[in-house]
């Protein structure tokens, strides 16, 4: 899959701090369509940010299991991929992370309630749905504090940017 940024603490105005090892991570994730051709934006109250619908490939996980797993708990719904977007590296200096995050189009076929973990339901997750355009300007009109969010914000950001490109939307 197509690398479409890299992404590292000057990225997100932060000073690299001196790393001996990194902890490595994948992570599965969707610009999910709803039939409306809406897509499911998620907020995190707690931290005032965005993201969109994934998370890390569990052990004895492949990527689908794991994206297919991220959309039931974070949107509700299951789906349909239809397509591979790309991925983005993050090397994060302050909780030494290396991250792949593979981004995939999908289409939701059955939409109900998300499955919270109980830190996101500390978190203030919810699920919306809006136009990819509006989704954009969500995002960019944010500015998040927290480091890790900083990192999500601007991930999931590129990735919508890349969606609308690549689909002509």
């Amino acid at each position: 899959m197509e690398i479409i940024r890299t992404i590292t603490d000057k990225d997100i105005g932060e000073k690299p701090r001196p790393v001996s090892k990194f902890n490595e991570r994948k992570a599965a994730r969707a610009i999910l369509f709803n039939k409306n051709k809406e897509v499911a934006i998620m907020t995190v109250a707690k931290f005032a940010y965005h993201k969109i619908p994934g998370g890390g490939v569990e052990e004895g996980e492949d990527l689908k299991t794991a994206l297919e797993r991220e959309i039931k708990e974070e949107a509700g719904a299951t789906a349909k991929v239809t397509g591979e977007l790309g991925r983005i590296l993050e090397t994060r200096t302050e909780y030494p992370l290396k991250q792949e995050s593979f981004c995939f189009i999908a289409e939701a076929i059955n939409i109900g309630k998300p499955e919270f973990t109980d830190k996101e339901k500390e978190q203030g997750f919810s699920v919306s749905w809006m136009p990819i355009n509006e989704a954009i300007k969500v995002f960019e009109k944010e500015t998040p504090i927290e480091y890790s969010a900083k990192f999500m914000h601007l991930r999931d950001l590129c990735f919508l940017q890349e969606a609308k490109k690549r689909l002509g939307l």
